[in-house]
């Protein structure tokens, strides 16, 4: 490299070839070391050298050093890169696996001593990923009940194994949806050929990792109810016909359908007429078995396309469809009036009932249920109120008498708010003597603008709305009242009998009014006499015969009111130990006329004196039925030829009388 090499040293070269480190003082001129490489020729006595000067080697060497502890550097890196990106991986792989642990025991933790079925569900890929199956990897001891298994052999299975054929298909599928989707839930009908052993079950499925968080809720007897109370809410219990809700329920769809076809129907609405003497008089029991029949006896005059429903009661809806107009109708309404004419045999008894019936025409008549119905309705009290067993289509004119029904029945309410009502007194006394020994407390309305509304006219009003109960406290509190003004007054009182309906039984209604009454006027149970009609007060009416015994504590007399137009017998007058018993004024009447009515009137008095009853006589309006009376040994009369009923001041100057009857006066 420019520099002169120096003579060469003994036997520095001697070998035939080599290599050799010198230093520049040894030989060189420019004082650099070098490596020489050496090599003698065979063929000549020359020795090549080659040399490359130290400085020179150094730096090659350095350069491919450097170059390899670069390629070192970043392969290191990369190392070290790679092992913490797979630390952190072999991380989040712990930290997950430990999540899902975690998971399955928060799940067994919250269902295991719980009713509702834990499984912890993995999903089972295909190579391209897909999922092709589950694998139970987890489940609670509830779990593995539903399928009929221990948990140990429950858990490891697939879900192809546990569910086959449709089902196990539909299952897949869902597991598979949730694990999309993320969360599933709903309630499931399970099919009878499927391994659970549950009817209905609420499932929820919550995606975790690769898989799936599942919960199954038995909700079989849940279920079961719903569907009871569906039941009950459509179909009645005692007849088996479809009630008001699902009848009225079903009307729309049938209305539209009639609508689009333009057919005609016909609405029926039919009232048993005599079901509630049968009710009232041989208990609920019978009644029951009467409404059945009825409902058979309804059926079997019917097509199949018509719709039969028990509306409430003793009341059922026919829905005739389809109905070519009112002669196919009114043929459908005989028919049943007819049927319904023929006792029905209940036990070992004929029950004579008959029906009533309104028609209500779609569409002439109405376009929706609600207006067919409340027409029908009016058309069968129109009917029933011009006798009963017969039919009678809608007329418009007869919402006009509804209407006053609801006018009559707000005046009445106003009637209570402004104490409209009063009281009339009828006088009883001895047959013998004349002596006022009782008298009958009678309501009267007299209107600002009416005048005197008949008790006829408004009595069976607040009878069928319930207005009675109010009208009923009203009375007692009044005759009460009215009592103590005449002691107050310094009169010689006697007792007070009130008329009580029996819609105002039940609950202890009528013994607590009037024990309040009573204790407020300060009168005594001596004072004051009740009256229930015989046809009232028969049957297996608890709440009526509980209500009697209370009264009966109370120290307040019980009197048999219009007997003979019940079917009462005696056994049950003597169970219900009554005080008094009043003959209707039909048979009073009957005395003069005929040999017979003198014979029943005379058992009539043998009976109840057997029983322990006085009697009184009601309707006496002639001197020959009170010598006929006499004769009868009745002990008590009232009627229009004693006294008519009189306000309170007329009853006061009766009641200083004492004596009533000139005749027995004068004797």
């Amino acid at each position: 490299g420019g520099a002169r090499l120096l003579p060469p040293r003994a036997g520095l070269w001697s070998s035939e070839r080599g290599v050799r480190m010198l230093e520049g003082r040894d030989g060189f001129t420019d004082g650099q070391a070098r490596v020489l490489g050496w090599r003698h020729s065979s063929a000549y006595p020359l020795v090549a050298l080659v040399g490359l000067s130290h400085q020179t080697a150094l730096e090659a060497a350095h350069a491919s050093w450097t170059d390899s502890r670069d390629r070192a550097i970043a392969i290191s890196a990369c190392l070290l890169l790679l092992g913490a990106t797979g630390a952190v991986l072999a991380r989040r792989a712990v930290l997950r696996e430990r999540e899902q642990e975690e998971v399955q025991r928060a799940y067994r933790t919250a269902t295991e001593s719980g009713n509702d079925g834990f499984y912890m569900a993995a999903a089972v890929r295909s190579r391209e990923g897909g999922i092709i199956d589950f694998r139970i990897v987890d489940c609670n001891e509830r779990g593995a009940f539903f399928y009929g298994m221990t948990r140990a052999a429950l858990v490891g299975s697939s879900l192809s194994q546990i569910d086959s054929g449709l089902f196990g298909e539909e299952l897949l599928d869902t597991y598979r949806k949730a694990m999309e989707s993320g969360f599933h839930e709903d309630d499931r009908r399970m099919p009878l050929d499927n391994r659970l052993n549950i009817s209905w079950g609420r499932r929820r499925l919550v995606r975790v990792g690769n898989g799936l968080a599942v919960t199954l809720q038995d909700i079989s007897e849940r279920k079961a109810h719903e569907t009871q109370l569906e039941r009950l809410a459509n179909e009645d219990v005692l007849t088996g016909l479809a009630t008001r809700h699902a009848f009225l329920g079903a009307m729309p769809a049938i209305l539209a359908q009639a609508r689009s076809n333009g057919a005609g129907l016909a609405l029926l609405f039919i009232d048993l007429d005599e079901f509630k003497h049968v009710n009232d008089s041989h208990g609920h029991a019978a009644g029951d078995q009467l409404l059945k029949a009825a409902a058979g006896r309804l059926l079997s005059l019917l097509r199949p396309s018509d719709q039969v429903a028990r509306f409430g009661g003793d009341e059922f809806l026919v829905l005739l469809k389809p109905c070519e107009g009112e002669r196919q109708a009114a043929s459908v309404a005989a028919r049943i009036v007819e049927a319904f004419g023929v006792p029905f045999l209940i036990g070992d008894e004929l029950h004579a009932v008959g029906a009533s019936i309104g028609i209500s025409m779609f569409p002439s008549d109405g376009q929706d249920a609600e207006t067919l119905v409340r027409h029908s309705d009016i058309a069968m009290y129109a009917g029933k109120n011009e006798g009963k067993g017969q039919y009678r289509f809608f007329d418009p004119a007869l919402s006009n008498n509804l209407n006053s029904r609801a006018r009559l029945k707000q005046r009445m309410l106003e009637a209570i708010e402004h104490d409209q009502f009063t009281l009339y007194y009828q006088p009883r006394v001895d047959a013998h003597s004349g002596e006022l020994l009782s008298m009958e407390a009678l309501i009267r309305w007299r209107h600002p603008e009416l005048g005197v509304v008949s008790p006829g006219e408004f009595i069976p009003l607040a009878e069928s709305t319930g207005l009675i109960r109010a009208i009923g406290d009203l009375v007692i509190d009044k005759a009460c009242a009215q009592l103590a003004a005449w002691r107050d007054a310094g009169l010689r009182l006697v007792p007070v009998s009130i008329n009580v309906s029996p819609r105002q039984f039940g609950r202890g209604g009528v013994q607590r009014h009037l024990a309040a009454a009573m204790a407020r006027h300060r009168v005594p149970a001596s004072l004051i006499e009740v009256e229930i009609t015989e046809s009232a007060m028969m049957g297996d009416h608890d709440d009526i015969l509980a209500e009697l015994a209370a009264l009966r504590a109370l120290g307040v007399k019980l009197h048999v009111d219009d007997f003979g137009t019940g079917y009462s017998s005696l056994s049950q007058l003597q169970r219900l130990k009554m005080d008094v018993l009043k003959v209707d004024r039909a048979f009073t009447t009957e005395l003069g006329n005929s040999k017979e009515g003198k014979v029943f009137f005379q058992a009539i008095v043998s009976m109840a004196h057997a029983l322990g009853m006085s009697v009184v006589a009601e309707g006496v309006e002639t001197e020959e039925q009170l010598d006929i009376l006499r004769g009868l040994d009745c002990n008590e009369v009232q009627g229009f030829y004693i006294a008519r009923p009189v306000p309170a001041d007329d009853m006061r100057d009766m009641m200083q009388r004492r004596f009533l009857l000139d005749v027995a006066a004068a004797a």
